[in-house]
């Protein structure tokens, strides 16, 4: 029986499924991508720097608090509502207004809010979602740290709160099964919110995904998130001026993982798109550095400090920065984060035995 053959067959007989020519299926297939923050993150993603986030994905962002994580998922919303995808927004701890998303240039007319602290109602709106005539969605779940069992209000009111025995972690699996689903059978892109917590006595760094495994296995992305303060200068007396994001990818199905880079948000003039480029603009040869200045090797433009660089990037080095990453796969490799993400893989697989 040749594969054709075989292809209408189990079309015929396995209702509702998708069965194709590898080469011809279009779940198989990435043709869009909504661009992230920053050039530099949609490398990570990607590795191409006008790209970052593959349709028919989940992507997880795992931080501690205050880690960029909802203002990420807010900021590729925007842009995906120019793509074409509708915005739908499932909110687990209330903690999203209007006037944050507009602030990140959501159109929130266009937006489906929905607010949901119960796993078992988050999975009945995916299953409306995935049961929908339309497609090219784009979900944000946050956060999965919120989440509880339905039941816990129904034992709450008998007065009879009981530990849940596992049970909050498989409805999460099941959950994260059906928002698979709905991304693959609906062309969409769903990124959700995660939190890293400490494995006490095994490692100095926090280094587990709240959620159960589920969390880490399902995603076809995991960025980690780490903020650091951003200063005016070196000395004591230096003001805060705004956050750095350290962002590893810690799994990624698209580009090597194990990817990093960082992510500025100045307090005053926001996200700092073009920033983080300096070190690759001077491994291809396009820019250069003497002492504290900075100079574009096509046009002569200097500034000083690489606080400055962003302003002698222009749509040309861009254009050439990215035939650069995509000729020679340039990496900036977390290596230690590599090493601690492998000694996590060796412990479960212990348990596991």
């Amino acid at each position: 029986m040749g594969l054709q053959e075989l292809k209408e067959r189990i079309n015929k007989n396995v209702k509702e499924t998708h069965c194709d020519i590898l080469t011809n299926s279009d779940i198989a297939e990435v043709n869009e991508w909504v661009s992230s923050p920053t050039y530099a993150l949609n490398r990570v993603l990607s590795g191409d720097l006008f790209k970052g986030l593959p349709e028919k994905t989940l992507t997880c962002l795992v931080g501690e608090e205050t880690t960029f994580k909802s203002s990420f998922m807010t900021n590729c919303m925007a842009q995906a509502q120019k793509n074409g995808f509708t915005g739908v927004y499932i909110d687990t701890e209330g903690a999203i207004t209007n006037e944050f998303m507009n602030r990140w240039g959501v159109d929130t007319d266009n937006v489906l809010y929905v607010y949901e602290p119960f796993v078992d109602n988050v999975m009945a709106v995916l299953g409306q979602l995935i049961d929908s005539e339309d497609d090219k969605f784009f979900v944000c779940l946050d956060s999965i740290g919120n989440l509880e069992v339905g039941k816990l209000s129904e034992d709450a009111v008998a007065g009879n709160v009981k530990a849940d025995q596992g049970m909050l972690q498989k409805k999460i699996k099941r959950m994260l099964k059906l928002l698979l689903a709905l991304v693959k059978k609906k062309r969409s892109i769903a990124v959700m919110g995660a939190h890293f917590y400490a494995s006490p006595g095994m490692f100095q760094t926090v280094d587990e995904v709240g959620g159960g495994k589920a969390v880490r296995l399902c995603p076809h992305i995991i960025l980690s998130l780490r903020k650091s303060q951003m200063k005016d200068g070196k000395t004591r007396e230096s003001k805060v001026i705004g956050n750095e994001i350290k962002v590893t990818s810690i799994k990624n199905r698209f580009y090597p993982a194990f990817q990093k880079c960082s992510v500025e948000i100045d307090y005053h003039n926001g996200i700092n798109k073009i920033g983080d480029l300096a070190s690759l603009a001077m491994e291809a040869g396009l820019l250069t550095k003497g002492g504290a200045w900075f100079t574009n090797v096509v046009t002569g433009e200097k500034v000083q400090g690489e606080a400055q660089v962003h302003k002698i990037i222009d749509q040309y080095m861009l254009d050439e920065l990215n035939k650069f990453v995509l000729k020679t796969g340039y990496s900036k490799v977390d290596t230690q984060m590599k090493e601690v993400m492998g000694e996590i893989d060796k412990v479960e697989k212990e348990e596991n035995e």
